[in-house]
């Protein structure tokens, strides 16, 4: 193996790390929901509203990471969103009260979404290292990451070990682990960072600013991208968050039977993930981003007209397969479009649309049910497929 091959491995494996610390953080303070909750003395309702702080905080720091990443590299930037989820970490299991919480959870998104943005697009510097399509594979092993973290969570309050010492030892951890996985990232390459260096505060104005015209034209495509992105959330949350709903509610299954949609939908996502890029590498990015939306509706609508519980697992079982790598994709194909000095704005404003569509897809569902029954609130996750489908075409003419 000659050394560059080496660097590009030790790269690929730090970026895996990143994405499987990713998703367990999420899981680890998800399964301590529950304690924060009887801890505080909250209402449903109170905690939910609170939890919103999350997303707030990611959307906040995912700009403020993508000016970051296109001035430091994402190598940098990807060290720093880990440090931060670390420490962030350990903020839930100190709230005393609700005001305390919200802040600890704002801060807990800023991290995720600080972290999210930074490692998509440090993937996608290993991805052009490679020479060849590794993409989704990083994206599987965030699904890896959320079993991990529920594992680890589940234990340790099965062991009756208190929040604050699991969530603040398991942060700690992974901080250390950061800087040790950061050292194996690519290093930055010779481009405009270096070429910035180099230039007076005046020579520097004057090239950022045509740099901004330069990006403009690309802007309606960087926002047709993150439409699609949130879209694609949306139909994720539909199957993560609904299906095993709509399983116990419509369907009359048990609460354990219905749990089953969920681990089919999930495992169908996480399982293709791991060979959607040899599909890439076929037929292109636009093969699944166009698809993979069609698959998924025809899924959820197989589910929504299955007889039983049972045989609606088959639908299940292809949404979560459709729509489990066109999400990486959208993010991918997000770094490459526009200038090369705005890749990591570019890409934040795709991921931070993604999550609006993260945070709106429950609420959207929650409304509609309030106004028709929850097997027809969910077609809406049909027309976003439908929607995805459409929008591929006109990105079709633009990359």
């Amino acid at each position: 193996m000659t050394s560059i091959a080496r660097r590009n491995l030790q790269a690929r494996i730090a970026v895996f790390f990143f994405f499987l610390y990713a998703g367990s953080a999420v899981t680890i303070w998800a399964v301590n929901i529950p304690e924060v909750e009887n801890r505080l003395h909250m209402s449903h309702s109170q905690l939910g509203a609170l939890l919103v702080f999350i997303g707030l905080g990611a959307l906040a720091s995912m700009q403020f990471m993508g000016r970051l990443i296109d001035r430091m590299g994402s190598r940098f930037a990807t060290i720093f969103g880990g440090i931060l989820t670390g420490l962030a970490l350990i903020l839930p299991g100190l709230a005393q009260s609700s005001v305390w919480l919200a802040a600890a959870l704002f801060i807990l998104g800023m991290g995720m979404g600080a972290g999210d943005v930074a490692m998509n697009a440090h993937a996608v510097e290993v991805e052009k290292a490679y020479g060849r399509p590794i993409f989704s594979a990083f994206h599987a092993f965030w699904s890896f990451g959320g079993v991990l973290g529920s594992a680890i969570g589940g234990l340790a309050i099965a062991l009756k070990v208190p929040m604050l010492a699991s969530m603040s030892g398991y942060g700690i951890f992974c901080l250390l682990l950061s800087f040790y996985a950061g050292s194996k990232l690519l290093p930055p390459e010779l481009n405009h960072l270096e070429v910035q260096a180099k230039l007076s505060k005046a020579e520097l104005r004057k090239l950022r600013k045509s740099q901004d015209q330069a990006n403009r034209k690309y802007l309606p495509t960087v926002l047709l991208l993150g439409v699609m992105a949130g879209a694609g959330a949306f139909l994720e949350g539909t199957g993560v968050d609904w299906s095993a709903l709509f399983q116990v509610k419509v369907l009359d299954a048990t609460p354990a039977f219905g749990a089953i949609a969920v681990m089919v939908f999930s495992g169908a996502m996480a399982a293709f993930r791991l060979v959607a890029d040899r599909v890439v590498a076929a037929r292109g990015r636009l093969v699944i981003i166009r698809f993979g939306p069609l698959v998924s509706a025809f899924g959820i609508a197989f589910a929504l007209l299955s007889p039983t519980a049972a045989i609606a697992l088959i639908g299940w079982f292809f949404a979560g397969l459709g729509i489990s790598a066109v999400v990486p994709q959208i993010f991918a194909l997000s770094a490459v479009v526009g200038e090369d000095s705005h890749s990591g704005r570019n890409m934040a404003t795709v991921v931070g649309l993604c999550y609006a569509g993260v945070l709106g897809g429950p609420a959207i569902i929650g409304l509609l049910t309030n106004l028709v029954p929850l097997q027809v609130a969910l077609t809406f996750g049909i027309l976003l497929g439908l929607v995805i489908a459409l929008g591929s075409l006109r990105l079709g003419k633009r990359v």
